[in-house]
Parts: C-alpha cells; sequence; structure tokens
C-alpha cells in the first residue's frame, strides 16, 4: 500500500494489528481525500457493496464506503466531518444496498489524525457489519411490542399462513392461548373459520398485499364474533414477502347497532307501510260496507244482496269462498242460501248442526283458513256468513271485523225483509177481511135490493129507474172484491188468475171490448207474489184505458220465453203527449205501475201519442230464467285475485248483452288473449309487470277495443300513465261490481267517463311525471345486475358480511358494489339508497 501522507501504517506493527481487527478499517488522506490504507475486512466490504473483487492497491476515492439512498450531504458523511471538522464521530449507523437487494447495515465511527503542524492530515474511518445484529433487536423489539398491545389482537404469520405473531389481545379476542396456535395454519384457527369469503379475502391480501375488511369469526368456544381485519405483508431482507400481519377488532356491539340500526328504520318503515295499508284498507272496507248498507235500503232482493255480499266478502278478502247459510229446521241445519266459488249446483244445500252453529259450517269443509259469524235476527240467529281461503292464511281481528259488518248487514236487511213480509201478511189478512165484509155485507145488500127492484119494476117506474144503476154499483163491488182478494191467491196458477181479472174487467167495461191473447210460453203455474204484482200493473193499464182513454178495444198480450215474461197492454184511446203529460190521464195510476215494476226489477215503457192511443209494454225475468240473446260486448278480465277477478266475471254474466271472453292472471296470460276482445278491465299491479303495459297491445290487437282500468291503489300519476298510455277510464277497485258492469255499458254506448279537460290535464300531468322520473329511472337503469341483488339485501337488513356470503363475494368487492350504487343513485347513504329503491319499486322489503 503506497503511503500519502502521515500517520504512516504500513509496514509496522500497527499494519498488522489492522489487518487482523474484524472491522474493516480506512486511512483517508486529508488533502487528497483518497484511501491511503485499507484492511482485508475493508476490502471484504467493497466487495460486497460492489458484487465483484477489489484489486490489492486500492486506490479507489473513499466514497465507495457511501451508503446507498441515505439523504445526507457529501460533507455530513463521518468521515468527511472528522477531517474538516476535526469531529470525533461515534457508532453511527448507516445501510448499504447489496446487489441482490438486501441491506448491509454498518456500525461506523471516524476521528481525525493530526499532523505535526497540529493540522488534520487524515481521517480514520472504523466500520463493523452488525447486519444479524440489528436484525435480532428488531425482532426483539417487534415481538415485546406485539406482546404489550392488550387493546387489539395482533396475528403474524409466516409466507405460508402459519400464525408466528398471537399477542394478549388475540387471546382475549379469540380465547386461544399462544401457545396453541403458533406453528398451526391461520386458515385452520378462530380469525377465518366458518366465513366462506376467507379465500378471496387471503387472494386479496396475495395479489394486494394489503387488506382492510370485515369478517366473521368464532371463538374457542363456538361464539361468532364479528372482526375488523386490516393486514398487510411483511417484507424480508431481499425485500420478499416473509409474512402478513395483521391488527384484528371486536366491532360485535358495532355491527348489532348497526344492524339494529338499519333493521328498526327498515321495520319503521314497514310497520309506517303496514299502518297506511291498514287504515286505507279500514277506510276501504267502511266504505264497501256502507254501500252495501245503501243497496240494501234501496231494494228488497233479499237474495241479490245475499249474493253480493259474499262477492264483496269473497273480492275484499281475497279468499276462495264465501257462503251464506240460513238456519232452518229449529236451527239444526243450515241451508245453503248465496255464494261465491262453490261448485255449481250446490245451492239448497243442507248441513247438519253440531254444536255450534258457526263452527258447524267452518268443520264442513277442510280449508286451509277460514272465518265465520252469525248473522243476528231479532228473536233468533238467521244463519251464518262465512270466508274459506284454500291457501294457508290466518284471518286479523280487522278481517273478523269486517265480515261481521257484513253480517250485520244482511242481518238488518233479513229483519226488514221479515218486517215487509209481515207488514204484507197483515196487510192480506186486512184486504182479505173487507173483501169478506164487502161480499158478506155491501154485495148481499145490492143483490137483494136489486132482485126487489127487479120484481117491483113494473109496477114502479122510479124503481125500475135504479135497476142499472144498483147492476154497476155490483160490478163495481166485485172487481174491489177480486183485487182485495187476489193477495190471498197467489198459489193458484198465473194465467187463471189473469183470465179471471180479465173476466172482472169486461164484466166492467160498459161499451169496451177486452180482448186477452195468452201465448204458449206463459208459465203455466203459480208465480207467487211476483205474479200478483203483475195482475196488479194489467189491472191498473186496463182500468186507465176504459175509465180515462175512453178506449174502445183493449187487446192484452202475454207472451213467455226461457228469458221471462212480457206483458203488453195497448189500447185504441186519446192517447197523450208524453212530452207536455208525462203521467198522462189518470197519473197516478201509471206512478204505482212504475214504482211495481221497480220491486219486480222489470222494464216498463209507455208509449203515447194524441189520438193514437197508449201501449205499455212489461218486461220481466223470472227466477231461473236463461238469457238466450247472443252476447253483444266480449269482456277480458285481466286480474291476479282469482276471488276478485271471479266476483267481477260472474256479475258480467248474469248480464244478457255481456260476455267474458278471457280471464287472465298475469301479463303473459293476458297477451294470449288479446284478439276479438270488445271491452278489457285490467289491474295494473300484476305479478309479472304493470299493467299498464297491455293497453297499447290491446288496441294493436284488437283496434276497435277498450281498456278500462281497475286498481286497488290508483294514485294520480297511475291514472295519468294509463290515460296516456290509452286507457278510456280509470276506477278504483273499491267500487262496486255494478259500478263496474255500467262503466263498461256507458263505455259501449259511447260515453266518456272522464271530462275532456281532465284528460287533458292528466297526459300533461303524465308528461311532467315522466321529466321529473327520467334522470332516476335513467340511474336505475345504470345498475348492474349484482348491484340490484347488492340493493335487495340491503332492503333485506343484511350486513356486509353477510351479503358477501349470500352472493359469494368478498366484503372489499360488496363495498366497491354499494359505493357504485350510491355514486349511480346520487345518494349519500345505504338508507338513502333503499329507499330509493323502494320507491320505484326495484326491491322489495319483505
Amino acid at each position: 500500500m503506497t503511503s500519502l501522507g502521515p500517520p504512516e501504517v504500513t509496514g509496522t506493527g500497527l499494519d498488522e494489528v489492522l489487518r487482523q481487527m474484524p472491522a474493516a478499517v480506512v486511512v483517508v488522506d486529508a488533502r487528497s481525500r483518497r484511501i491511503v490504507y485499507s484492511n482485508a475486512r475493508a476490502r471484504s466490504m467493497v466487495e460486497e457493496q460492489l458484487g465483484r473483487s477489489v484489486p490489492p492497491d486500492l486506490t479507489e476515492d473513499w466514497d465507495i464506503f457511501h451508503p446507498d439512498g441515505r439523504p445526507y450531504r457529501t460533507e455530513e458523511w463521518p468521515l468527511i466531518r472528522s477531517i474538516t471538522a476535526g469531529e470525533d464521530v461515534v457508532d453511527e449507523e448507516y445501510f448499504n444496498v447489496r446487489p441482490d437487494g438486501t441491506r448491509l447495515i454498518v456500525r461506523c465511527s471516524a476521528s481525525p489524525v493530526y499532523g505535526e503542524d497540529g493540522g488534520i492530515v487524515a481521517g480514520v474511518l472504523v466500520m463493523a457489519d452488525v447486519t444479524k445484529e440489528k436484525h435480532a433487536e428488531e425482532q426483539f423489539a417487534y415481538h415485546a411490542l406485539l406482546a404489550d398491545l392488550v387493546e387489539d389482537a395482533v396475528v403474524g404469520t409466516d409466507a405460508e399462513f402459519r400464525l408466528t405473531v398471537w399477542n394478549r389481545g388475540a387471546e382475549r379476542l379469540y380465547g386461544y392461548a399462544a401457545d396453541e396456535v403458533l406453528g398451526r395454519d391461520a386458515r385452520d384457527v378462530a380469525s377465518y373459520a366458518g366465513d366462506p369469503s376467507r379465500i378471496k379475502l387471503e387472494s386479496e391480501l396475495v395479489e394486494t398485499e394489503r387488506t382492510r375488511t370485515e369478517i366473521s369469526a368464532r371463538r374457542k368456544d363456538g361464539t361468532r364474533v364479528e372482526v375488523e381485519l386490516i393486514a398487510g405483508a411483511v417484507r424480508g431482507e431481499r425485500d420478499e414477502i416473509t409474512g402478513y400481519l395483521g391488527v384484528h377488532r371486536d366491532v360485535t356491539d358495532r355491527k348489532r347497532a348497526e344492524q339494529a340500526l338499519l333493521s328498526a328504520y327498515v321495520r319503521d318503515i314497514s310497520e309506517r307501510r303496514r299502518a297506511a295499508e291498514d287504515q286505507e284498507r279500514s277506510a276501504r272496507r267502511q266504505a264497501v260496507t256502507a254501500e252495501l248498507g245503501l243497496r240494501a235500503l234501496a231494494s228488497d232482493d233479499l237474495q241479490s244482496l245475499m249474493e253480493e255480499a259474499a262477492s264483496v266478502c269473497a273480492g275484499t278478502l281475497d279468499v276462495e269462498r264465501v257462503e251464506v247459510h240460513e238456519l232452518i229446521g229449529g236451527g239444526r241445519e243450515l241451508l245453503l242460501r248465496a255464494g261465491v266459488g262453490w261448485i255449481d249446483g250446490a245451492a239448497g244445500s243442507v248441513t247438519v248442526v253440531e254444536g255450534d252453529a258457526v263452527s258447524s259450517l267452518l268443520g264442513a269443509y277442510g280449508a286451509a283458513g277460514a272465518v265465520g259469524v252469525l248473522i243476528e235476527g231479532r228473536d233468533a240467529p238467521f244463519g251464518v256468513l262465512g270466508a274459506f281461503a284454500q291457501r294457508p292464511r290466518s284471518f286479523s281481528p280487522m278481517d273478523v271485523d269486517f265480515v261481521q259488518a257484513i253480517a250485520n248487514v244482511l242481518a238488518a236487511a233479513v229483519e226488514r225483509a221479515k218486517a215487509a213480509e209481515r207488514l204484507i201478511d197483515v196487510r192480506e189478512v186486512e184486504r182479505r177481511r173487507i173483501a169478506r165484509d164487502l161480499h158478506d155485507e155491501a154485495l148481499q145488500r145490492v143483490s137483494e135490493t136489486l132482485a126487489r127492484a127487479g120484481t117491483a119494476g113494473a109496477a114502479d117506474d122510479g124503481l125500475a129507474e135504479l135497476v142499472p144503476a144498483l147492476k154497476r154499483i155490483g160490478l163495481q163491488l166485485r172487481g174491489a172484491i177480486y183485487d182485495l182478494r187476489l193477495g190471498g191467491e197467489e198459489n193458484r196458477p198465473f194465467p187463471e188468475l189473469l183470465e179471471g181479472l180479465i173476466e172482472v174487467q169486461r164484466a166492467l167495461a160498459d161499451g169496451c171490448e177486452i180482448d186477452l191473447n195468452i201465448g204458449d210460453g206463459v208459465p203455466a203455474g203459480s208465480l207467487g207474489r211476483r205474479g200478483t204484482e203483475v195482475l196488479r200493473i194489467v189491472g191498473e193499464a186496463v182500468i186507465n184505458a176504459r175509465r180515462h182513454a175512453d178506449a174502445r178495444h183493449v187487446r192484452i198480450d202475454v207472451s213467455g220465453s226461457a228469458r221471462g215474461l212480457g206483458v203488453e197492454v195497448s189500447d185504441d184511446g186519446r192517447g197523450f203527449d208524453a212530452r207536455t203529460r208525462p203521467d198522462g190521464p189518470g197519473g197516478t195510476g201509471l206512478d204505482g205501475m212504475r214504482e211495481r215494476a221497480a220491486l219486480l226489477d222489470g222494464d216498463l215503457r209507455i208509449t203515447s201519442r194524441p189520438g193514437a192511443g197508449t201501449r205499455i209494454r212489461l218486461e220481466l225475468r223470472l227466477a231461473g230464467a236463461r238469457e238466450d240473446a247472443e252476447p253483444e260486448v266480449r269482456i277480458l278480465l285481466v286480474e291476479d285475485h282469482a276471488a276478485v277477478r271471479e266476483a267481477i266475471a260472474a256479475m258480467f254474466e248474469r248480464e244478457a248483452d255481456f260476455t267474458v271472453v278471457g280471464q287472465a292472471a298475469s301479463l303473459a296470460e293476458a297477451r294470449e288473449l288479446l284478439h276479438d276482445v270488445d271491452v278489457a278491465v285490467l289491474d295494473l299491479g300484476l305479478p309479472d309487470g304493470d299493467g299498464t303495459e297491455l293497453i297499447e297491445e290491446l288496441r294493436e290487437a284488437s283496434p276497435h277495443a277498450q281498456a278500462l282500468v281497475l286498481s286497488a291503489s290508483l294514485d294520480r300519476a297511475q291514472t295519468a300513465r294509463a290515460i296516456e298510455s290509452g286507457a278510456a277510464a280509470t276506477l278504483d277497485k273499491t267500487a262496486h261490481v255494478d259500478e263496474i258492469v255500467d262503466a263498461v255499458r256507458r263505455l259501449r254506448a259511447g260515453e266518456t267517463l272522464l271530462a275532456t279537460d281532465e284528460v287533458v290535464e292528466l297526459v300533461r300531468f303524465a308528461g311532467r311525471q315522466r321529466e321529473q322520473e327520467r334522470p332516476d329511472r335513467e340511474a336505475i337503469d345504470r345498475l348492474t345486475p349484482r348491484e340490484r341483488e347488492v340493493l335487495q339485501a340491503l332492503g333485506d337488513g343484511l350486513d356486509s358480511q353477510a351479503i358477501a356470503r349470500r352472493l359469494g363475494i368478498s366484503t372489499r368487492t360488496q363495498r366497491n358494489h354499494v359505493a357504485s350504487i350510491l355514486a349511480k343513485l346520487g345518494v349519500h347513504s345505504q338508507l338513502q339508497a333503499v329507499l330509493f329503491a323502494l320507491r320505484y319499486g326495484v326491491i322489495d322489503v319483505r
């Protein structure tokens, strides 16, 4: 080695000592800053640093010993500070990066060497390799630090996921002592136990070298714990991954609180919705009950009311079968009077009462659910109203109250009918008494007087003049007696009673010819009280013709068919102008005929012109009459509730000019039935979509068809969309079936059910709604199928881990989906996203 200046080392004993030192020694000339001496250890360090051999006469610049990447300027290195400032540097550490990427950690000391003149002539650098020592210290400090962490669980593994670190926090969190788990595969221990998302978690950790997620685990005792996990990779000397270190925190309480909050919120929404639905349902049921009550007051047709009550119950409760039974045989049997959903021909069947009437009725059928109430009477129960469901279901107190309310309406109607019957019976008894008194007293006296007058007539001209008057009084009394007795003879054959009536009228008709023509189709038997009322209408018409119209000829034509009974009374009297005198001569008689016809549910038409006589036509449908006329209006019913659909269909089928050509419970079924339809009655809320979609398709399939929208929850927006799509009108499903039939009839007659200005406003409203909803709809359309699944899971109240498990994705992926959903919908929280989705029907809250 060439000496470039003091101190002289080469060739001295000091040289030998320095060569044998385990530390690297380098001497640098202060003026040239070149190496003047280096021992063997210094040479080996250079070889490690540079990755090549160093020549024996090493004379390179000393900066080959500079560390790589240190944030110091050259002037700050230990040796420079010694030769420039005379500083003694002791045990400073730095590192060099070897060619293989590992670090060489060096501890160095530097001292100045002074010359005779007191100036610094050289600097001595002593370096020691402390790499292993530092690694050992770091590991010791690292494990000591982890062991002291008791609040959080710290878990470390090697690159193969074998546990290497398990601190006291981990012991407390999972219940395993460190000596139970160290060396075991972490995937077999609690931190991953039971969570199927662990595979994705491991994959994410290996790929990205870090993760932050939440995972479900089980403690040693088997209890479940929710854990927030923050983990990252640990690298070794060569920058390779030597393991993974994670901090585990128990977030069970927080997750429970979040879940409870979300569940409470969803539950609150559901409860509010149920309360609103219950309130709406209650109001609807009250309206239905009130309407039925009004109909009961307006009509005395008890049978029709029972049938209507059964239909209303079936539609409102959404059940397949409703029955009205009357208690007969002293309360020992139930007679089926009316109902919906029974087998044809079941009307009139009898059920034996065993125990109480309600239990007997409910026990007679193998229904999955049923509710029954008594129809009370003044002295004893009239019968039982029962509703039966084929699908398993329970009936709420509101349902029972509704059935009881309908039963109360029937009970009141039954009592009114019985009271009316009692009153009729009293009147008929009184009529018969009056007829008997007239016959036994007045008529007998008139007859006796007439006989005497006839005997003495030849001798007394004055008495002879009374004979015609007495004869006429006798005929009038006979007519009055016949009319009074008529109510008590209702069981006699109708043709016989009609002929008797005409005979009486002929006897009274002075100068008026009365002809009777009874067709072959007229029922030969009794028509009961209905027949009596028909006879009274005929009698009134004949009396009006001969008394008030000065008719010389009256003709009565009676015809019968499977459809019913037709009676026409025509005369050649003076007639009247119906426009100025709607009641004509003897107007009170015409009013009475109209009232009787209305009670019979018959059609009475009166036509007359001055000088052209009068014609009165009565059309009456008889019990059990069959409609033979060809239906004119073809109806398609689209309704997913079978009971409601059947009730509407039954009402249409009872009309002569309507026929139901198809019934559908879904969009798919309806699309197969759109051809050859005149009117479609559509429900909007179908199981596979919005019924509005069918309106345009209906017009394409049947160009002249009209759509009547029927929905249980029509709001203005729904109405506007339906009208804009081409619906002719909209009705709430709570409308009575008679209203639906009437609406269809009016549509076919060319009437407009909605005013023009209202239609225009609805179309404008639909346009505004569409503009307002367009951004929201577009946002919904941007959601991927997976994001819709995540939204539904949020609506079901699931947390991140549960959603990840349900969908087979990692928690991180689930969070990415949630972030994407919030961004697309323009909301700021999961709750807002759930509400948004609920509003537009994207999800269902179960």
